[in-house]
């Protein structure tokens, strides 16, 4: 589940989880010391509460596996969640009130508006991991991000679009922060390929987008992509299935979740793809694909639902957390930070580090894959391709 080449760890059921265990310490029973309580800062109410609910599952599964191989370093891991109804207000809220959990960890797993109230408030005392992909937490900061840079996460799509001989990509995108870093990835990773790139924006509050994919398609495009976060993920595919349109539509890295599969009124389209943050397919290593291959049917016994990249993420979190923790004995929260800012963590056959980026705490060594939907929301995002 999580290893480290700098420190011996406790031993964590490997079958269970997918990863291989470390060498194990001096046992301690749970009921000898007190457990080791992890702050987690959720969206659970609100507009945000699908996505919410997805991660907290994946947090549960780690954490079910890590206890049940020993806890960390012999003491049972605890969480403490808070739920910021999706507001900043909220966010800024539950970091103050989680600020004080003695293991000095706070996951901080909300959407980007609950993650931005946080952020500020979360005390210097302790480290804050966080999902949003598009924090970009400077280095020297206590808030790390385990949301690959967007340049990292297009690759496969790129490489899709190369071996299916597509000669223009299309981009549908939400002209703020996170729509246009994702744009600003397609158009270097296209121009590298030597595939031409045509781009429409959008209002990240519009419901019918039918007119910017109306031009994507007379410019040419041969497969779409559509950087675009919340709500705008919906308007995108309701209005690919207005259109009739059949050419490969690629969604961002977010909206690959089961829940927003069964937000869709209509049947899930043929050639709905996403850009998923798992290890499924071909094209790993050995330590990563058995480590994958365990963990995919583990969850789904746990969460009777596929995983998904909201459970990746905050798997891979909790993950990095118990490695951190494990590594300082429990911290403070200043030896927490020097070990992420400097060792490397193993989850799940991968090795992740936040030290590859200049001046960002921002992760680096996670496994992503083209993933193509199901035809039906109980078949998820599993059905990997390397082409359309």
């Amino acid at each position: 589940m999580w290893t480290s080449a700098a420190v011996g760890l406790a031993a964590v059921a490997g079958a269970a989880s997918g990863g291989a265990a470390a060498v194990a310490a001096p046992a301690i029973g749970h009921g000898r010391r007190p457990p080791l309580v992890v702050g987690a800062v959720l969206d659970l109410t609100g507009p945000g509460a699908a996505e919410g609910q997805a991660g907290k599952k994946g947090m549960d599964f780690e954490v079910r596996q890590i206890n049940a191989a020993g806890g960390v370093n012999g003491r049972k891991l605890e969480v403490q969640t808070c739920d910021t109804q999706s507001t900043p207000s909220g966010g800024a809220q539950c970091a103050t009130q989680l600020s004080s959990v003695n293991s000095h960890v706070v996951l901080v797993l909300g959407s980007l508006p609950s993650t931005l109230g946080a952020v500020p408030h979360l005390s210097s005392s302790v480290v804050g991991i966080s999902i949003v992909p598009v924090l970009f937490p400077k280095r020297g900061t206590n808030m790390f991000q385990m949301g690959p840079l967007e340049k990292s996460f297009v690759g496969p799509f790129i490489r899709a679009a190369k071996a299916a001989h597509v000669s223009k990509i299309g981009v549908i995108y939400v002209n703020e922060a996170s729509g246009t870093a994702q744009l600003a990835a397609v158009e270097g990773a296209a121009k590298a390929a030597g595939i031409g790139v045509v781009s429409e924006p959008m209002d990240p509050s519009a419901t019918d987008v039918t007119p910017e994919l109306d031009q994507l398609t007379a410019q040419g495009a041969k497969a779409i992509f559509s950087a675009t976060i919340g709500s705008a993920d919906t308007a995108v595919v309701t209005s690919y299935h207005t259109l009739g349109l059949s050419l490969p539509l690629v969604m961002g890295a977010e909206a690959v979740s089961d829940d927003f599969l069964k937000s869709l009124s209509f049947p899930i389209p043929p050639k709905l793809y996403g850009i998923a943050s798992m290890a499924v397919g071909p094209g790993f290593s050995g330590p990563i694909t058995r480590a994958w291959s365990s963990l995919l049917p583990a969850y789904q016994k746990f969460a009777r639902q596929p995983l998904d990249n909201e459970g990746t993420t905050t798997i891979d979190s909790v993950c990095v957390a118990a490695a951190a923790l494990a590594g300082t004995h429990a911290g403070p929260g200043g030896r927490l930070k020097r070990y992420l800012e400097t060792q490397t963590v193993r989850c799940l056959g991968s090795n992740l580090q936040f030290d590859q980026v200049p001046g960002l705490n921002v992760v680096t060594g996670v496994p992503t894959a083209l993933a193509q939907a199901g035809p039906s929301v109980s078949d998820g995002w599993a059905a990997v391709r390397t082409g359309f």
